[in-house]
């Protein structure tokens, strides 16, 4: 293998800027040659090259180009009905501190106040439940709905799930399952793989470069993107907002940072009480789930209610029913207490041509098992 791709591994070691040019077709070389250990290792050193430089954002940006150019010739693309306000939303992945469902819980509680919430998502790797196998738990279809169908229920109901897991083939045979940590193209990939062109986007990244990311996104095409991070100490990050944690949100619209939204976040999140028990992934499957729709009922009085209540608040005020994130967190505690979100909940599995009988089964008492305090084997996420 006598080639340039070397050099580009080579120049990630360099504080000399790398051209935009040199770093997608370095990436596109790597992405091309044979399954093995050279290429996973080459790519491997070039992602977290890219991302520990500071990130430069020309560099991250062409890689991502060179990412989705092997599979964005076949993407299809859907609309949301006129004046209607779809936020996209989903995360990187790989947090060090693995949470229950958060954010399906969060997306079904904005629905329920007026949202129109398109989740994005995936399968776990391990015994954690991703937010496709919260939707698989609780009898939802979603693999035989298509995409424009989910678009039409996503606008009836304010929830839709839109499966992510085979919307880029080509570059999940060159790396899937050889990454368990944040690197370049965590900052903006997964955001990107939205069948649904969404008005505004909220995206979960571990690792606190929310800025990078939300500057990275709108580059790229995002209109209105949110980027959030939570970390406790110095080592646990999380793409989700935690109450009580060290909170970070970044805001760009029509290329415009919005500083007083960003500041509200982490005003909403301080005045909320830390308590990361309540919100620590189980061993089972069927628990986390159950621990969520406990949430979505109205049963559960411990701070996992705080925890869903502000990413749902989030998730208002990008969709423009709330004002504030204040008044968002106010709205969320009033649906969650009268479960307007299993509501939802409910009523999406009908609409998907679910199984009703296995959401119920899950709001009956099961012996909770062993929480998993560790950070555990890491979840699969597009990047």
């Amino acid at each position: 293998m006598g080639f340039t791709t070397p050099l580009l591994v080579q120049k990630i070691n360099s504080p000399a800027d790398i051209s935009p040019q040199d770093v997608q077709e370095g990436i596109a070389r790597i992405l091309a040659l044979p399954e093995g250990h050279t290429r996973d290792v080459m790519l491997g050193s070039v992602l977290t090259g890219l991302l520990l430089r500071g990130p430069r954002l020309e560099e991250v940006e062409a890689a991502v180009r060179a990412a989705t150019a092997l599979d964005r010739s076949s993407w299809d693309f859907h609309q949301p009905p006129k004046c209607m306000r779809f936020v996209g939303y989903t995360g990187s992945g790989k947090k060090t501190f693995k949470t229950i469902n958060l954010s399906t819980a969060a997306a079904l509680v904005a629905a329920a106040g007026g949202a129109h919430v398109a989740k994005l998502g995936s399968r776990s790797a391990s015994s954690k439940t991703g937010s496709r196998d919260f939707i698989d738990l609780v009898g939802a279809t979603s693999d035989t709905v298509p995409h424009q169908e989910m678009v039409d229920i996503t606008a009836e109901v304010g929830f839709g799930f839109f499966s992510i897991e085979n919307r880029v083939p080509e570059f999940d045979r060159r790396y899937g399952g050889r990454f368990q940590a944040v690197h370049a193209l965590s900052l903006a990939y997964p955001a990107l793989l939205s069948p649904v062109r969404c008005p505004a986007y909220v995206y979960g990244l571990s690792h606190p470069a929310v800025g990078a990311s939300a500057r990275l996104l709108s580059r790229l095409g995002l209109p209105d993107v949110a980027v959030i991070n939570s970390s406790v100490g110095h080592t646990v990050q999380v793409d989700e907002l935690i109450p009580g944690s060290t909170v970070r949100a970044c805001r760009i619209r029509a290329g415009e940072e919005d500083l007083a939204f960003n500041d509200e976040v982490r005003k909403g999140a301080a005045a909320m009480p830390q308590d990361l028990t309540s919100v620590t992934q189980y061993e089972d499957p069927r628990e986390n789930v159950a621990a969520a729709i406990r949430v979505l009922a109205g049963r559960d009085t411990s701070q996992a209610r705080s925890a869903v209540a502000l990413n749902a608040a989030l998730l208002m005020v990008m969709s423009e029913v709330v004002p504030t994130i204040q008044s968002g967190i106010e709205k969320a505690l009033t649906i969650i207490d009268a479960g307007a979100g299993l509501d939802t909940l409910q009523q999406f599995v009908r609409l998907t041509g679910g199984a009703p009988h296995q959401l119920n089964s899950l709001l009956r008492p099961v012996s909770p098992t062993a929480l998993l305090i560790s950070p555990g084997i890491e979840e699969k996420a597009p990047c």
